[in-house]
């Protein structure tokens, strides 16, 4: 069955050039009848998958509303184990643990007595320094941004890690936005695949992995670092909107989700935090479209596998 999650109702405005209608997000919906199938790991390797949610990601959200059941389960299925952060980060629980989640992480928005506003990250300066130190000493690290607000939270991270981000919407002519054609600045629909140069099915993640040719992606910011840790890429001149839905830059260089070594650990960075996530989005037009892990026609959920297994120290 299909379990209702939040409804939400507005206005269609005509798009007087193509006849469009501006689609409307009326309902969003959890698919908990979707059963992963993929041939799954039987060496009990047993990897420890510490998820956070002493900060406000995803997870802070009860039950199948946060759209994590399928990840949940596939991650049981091939024999990860999992636990929950509900203190800081630190040394001792990470020595614990091969993987770290962090999915969603918004700046503290932090209103000054006389009327000043600023965003200031969650994370603590320790936790910051025991992250990097674990994924040096052999941590993997899964950290799922998302667009302006709800992924810069993580830039003292980024930082660390030499990874440059843009808080904001990424956006491209080539994909024109599915809800909006007229103004077309958010709820883009990236399908990303080797046959247009944004999948690169080169990276090691995906060389002896489960087979992925195409990646469906939403509304997500950008992340530069270097050219060969890139897993998704947009399409050159792409054009990030910012919080006022003005373009603040053009790039030939977003990418929408890198994997990369750091000392002897690993690290993977993705820009939409609904990536991996379970929803069906339903449109005031009748268009339904899945967001996104259990989609029919992307592989989206053999590269959640693929990019736990390729972060498993225990693995490599």
């Amino acid at each position: 069955m299909l379990a209702l999650f939040i409804i939400l109702a507005a206005l269609q405005e005509p798009d007087g050039d193509h006849g469009d209608v501006r689609r409307t997000l009326v309902e969003a919906t959890v698919d908990v009848d979707y059963q992963p199938e993929f041939p799954a790991l039987d060496n009990g390797h047993n990897t420890t998958v510490l998820i956070d949610r002493y900060h406000d990601t995803i997870y802070r959200i009860n039950g199948i509303a946060s759209g994590t059941a399928t990840m949940l389960e596939i991650l049981a299925a091939d024999g990860f184990q999992t636990d929950y952060l509900d203190e800081a980060i630190s040394a001792e629980r990470l020595a614990e643990s091969d993987v770290l989640f962090i999915h969603g992480l918004p700046n503290d928005d932090v209103q000054l007595p006389n009327g000043g506003i600023f965003w200031r990250s969650p994370l603590a300066a320790e936790e910051v320094d025991s992250i990097v130190r674990w994924v040096d000493g052999g941590g993997g690290l899964f950290l799922s941004l998302s667009h302006f607000p709800n992924g810069s939270g993580a830039l003292p991270l980024l930082e660390a890690f030499a990874v440059r981000f843009r808080d904001g919407y990424i956006y491209s002519d080539s994909y024109p936005s599915f809800t909006d054609p007229v103004n077309g600045n958010c709820s883009h629909y990236f399908g990303l695949s080797a046959h247009d140069n944004t999948l690169n099915q080169d990276h090691p993640l995906l060389q002896d992995g489960l087979p992925v040719s195409r990646v469906d992606l939403h509304c997500g910011a950008g992340v530069f670092r270097e050219a060969e840790d890139v897993v998704l890429r947009f399409p050159a001149g792409s054009a990030n909107y910012d919080a006022t839905g003005q373009i603040s830059e053009t790039s030939d260089f977003y990418a929408g989700m890198i994997a990369f070594n750091y000392g002897t650990g690993r690290v993977v960075i993705a820009t939409d935090q609904g990536l991996f996530r379970d929803f069906i989005f339903e449109f005031d037009s009748g268009d339904r479209v899945f967001v996104t892990i259990t989609g029919p026609e992307n592989d989206n959920a053999n590269l959640f596998v693929n990019t736990v297994r390729w972060l498993s120290p225990v693995l490599r």
